[in-house]
């Protein structure tokens, strides 16, 4: 019987982890909620967790701070992340939101970046619009309703909760940028943990395989969690091709910093992305 344990932290369990929780031979998962992606960031300092599942985009901003600097993504576990641009009635519409408060997790990295592009590709003005953070989607979907800002970016189930509350659909990112890419495994590179995070994500490939055999499986073990059955049906439509990174994913993030003037546009995929557990999960195979 496994007796390893891996320690990870999300903002909400992930499909490949939820299936991966019902094979009898993965490694053993200790995983907690996270608010705000700076709280996955003390933990990895801190050593407190093996890996989180964040935004890609954090890499890059985490690698821009005081600190370890050595965070790097070893796995994509979606294909895509999700994310709906909702606001409180009476807006609208991207123009409605000049002089609004938007709520986010951070101001200068992850999901935000997407969101800072998307305004400026709509020709919003960069001090158009007010950057609050307000933590991660459960933070904000509350924050939103109890009306501390005027709109933010949402992801599944929250997308749906918001459209159920009255709150209106602006935008979608995926819409404006197709390649967008899903949520990563994040670590910090060469860490002591890497068997651990290697055998977790062993597990991920074999559930990923799964989900394409047997997407009822998937569906049912997304319900198990306490999810509704649309939510797990728009998880299940995101399974990634492979737990490999895309590189038209890392690409955009890297170029949406690059237009926005922030910093780390200088990265490329090899100072992101470090896909050799991936390949030791694939057995070399591309």
């Amino acid at each position: 019987m496994e007796t390893e344990k891996i320690r990870v932290m999300w903002f909400v369990p992930p499909l490949l982890a939820l299936v991966a929780s019902q094979d009898a031979q993965a490694i053993a998962v200790h995983a907690d909620r996270n608010r705000s992606s700076d709280e996955q960031f003390d933990a990895l300092v801190a050593g407190d967790v093996d890996a989180v599942v964040t935004s890609m985009d954090n890499v890059i901003g985490w690698n821009c701070r005081a600190g370890p600097r050595d965070f790097r993504v070893v796995a994509q576990i979606e294909r895509t992340t999700p994310l709906t641009l909702v606001a409180r009635p009476p807006l609208r519409n991207v123009q409605d939101l000049r002089g609004a408060n938007l709520l986010v997790d951070a101001p200068d990295n992850g999901f935000v970046v997407a969101l800072r592009a998307m305004l400026r590709d709509a020709g919003m003005e960069p001090d158009a619009v007010r950057f609050t953070p307000a933590g991660g989607v459960k933070e904000r979907f509350d924050a939103l309703l109890a009306g501390q800002g005027d709109a933010t970016l949402l992801g599944p189930p929250f997308d749906s909760m918001a459209a159920a509350s009255g709150l209106a659909r602006i935008a979608d990112v995926q819409e404006t940028y197709p390649d967008f890419p899903g949520q990563g495994v994040v670590v910090r590179n060469g860490g002591e943990a890497s068997a651990s995070v290697v055998a977790w994500l062993q597990a991920l490939e074999r559930a990923r395989r799964r989900v394409n055999e047997n997407a009822e499986l998937a569906r049912q073990a997304v319900l198990a969690a306490g999810f509704p059955e649309a939510v797990a049906d728009a998880m299940i439509a995101q399974n990634p091709d492979s737990l490999r990174p895309t590189t038209e994913g890392v690409a955009l993030l890297i170029a949406h910093r690059r237009s926005l003037g922030l910093v780390g546009a200088d990265n490329d995929y090899c100072t992101i992305v470090d896909d050799s557990m991936v390949e030791q999960c694939m057995g070399g195979q591309k």
